[in-house]
């Protein structure tokens, strides 16, 4: 019975050969990817955007004053001012970016008071991009307006401020 199947063995190899030769297109793929891939535009991000990202953003949606725009670390506090704003009714709008997508508080001060404070999403940094949203409008007297940015993680953020009415 052996002889057999060794005999056998013997005459199906070079058949099997065969068959797999017609089978192959007769190169081998090189190794690895032929091309790269690209995640989707912004998604899978690991560095945040820049502050001038954020401003173009808050640029290309028109009519707002910018007020701030920079990093601000997580648990930490960034304060910008404009020195002459017109009175009148305002909204803040705010482009943020955050490592966890935390939001942040941004604070208006006018004339040493507190004007608005309101709470702005954030897009997280794996998600790639920037969320745009208007707060609450509120009324400045004019002069001298303090910007304050306060963020429970790392956050990129571009603050506006946009006539409202």
């Amino acid at each position: 019975m052996r002889p057999r199947r060794r005999l056998a063995a013997l005459l199906l190899a070079p058949a099997a050969a065969l068959v797999l030769a017609a089978c192959s297109d007769g190169e081998a793929p090189a190794p690895g990817p032929t091309s790269p891939v690209a995640p989707r535009a912004g998604a899978g991000a690991s560095e945040p955007p820049s502050p001038d990202d954020q401003r173009a953003v808050l640029a290309q949606a028109g009519d707002a004053t910018e007020a701030f725009a920079g990093a601000v670390a997580g648990g930490g506090t960034q304060r910008a001012t404009l020195a002459d704003v017109t009175a009148g009714s305002y909204a803040p709008r705010v482009v943020c970016t955050s490592d966890d997508g935390a939001p942040v508080t941004v604070t208006v001060v006018a004339d040493g008071a507190e004007v608005a404070s309101s709470e702005a999403p954030c897009v997280p940094l794996v998600q790639g991009g920037a969320t745009m949203a208007d707060g609450p409008s509120f009324d400045l007297p004019g002069g001298a307006v303090d910007v304050t940015v306060t963020a429970a993680t790392d956050a990129v953020v571009a603050v506006g401020l946009v006539p409202a009415g």
